[in-house]
C-alpha cells in the first residue's frame, strides 16, 4: 500500500521532471564541415607554386610557422614522388627502345 507521503514525493518528482524538460532548449545546430582546400599537385611546378603560397601566408602571419613547416615538408615528399615517377617513366621509355 502506498502511503500519502510516498505518493506526494513521487508526484513532485514527476512535476519537477516535466518542468525541467520544458525548460530545455533545442540542441545546437551542427557546425558545417570546413571546406576542403583543393589545389593541383600533379607536377613539380604545381607543388612549387603551392610552396610559394604557403611561404607568403607564413610571412604575412596568416598561418603559423609550425603549420607552414609541416605543409612544406609534406610538399617536399610529394615533389620527390613526382620526380621518382618521372624518372621511372623515362627509364621505361629508354628500355623499350633498346
Amino acid at each position: 500500500m502506498i502511503k500519502g507521503t510516498e505518493l506526494g514525493s513521487n508526484w513532485l518528482n514527476i512535476v519537477s521532471w516535466t518542468s525541467q524538460k520544458s525548460q530545455e532548449t533545442a540542441p545546437p545546430a551542427p557546425t558545417p564541415a570546413p571546406r576542403r582546400y583543393r589545389c593541383r599537385l600533379d607536377t613539380a611546378t604545381d607543388v612549387r607554386r603551392e610552396m610559394q603560397r604557403i611561404y607568403r601566408e607564413s610571412r604575412s602571419q596568416m598561418i603559423s610557422v609550425d603549420h607552414a613547416s609541416k605543409w612544406a615538408n609534406m610538399l617536399s615528399l610529394i615533389v620527390r614522388a613526382i620526380e621518382t615517377t618521372e624518372i621511372e617513366r623515362r627509364l621505361d621509355a629508354i628500355e623499350a627502345r633498346g
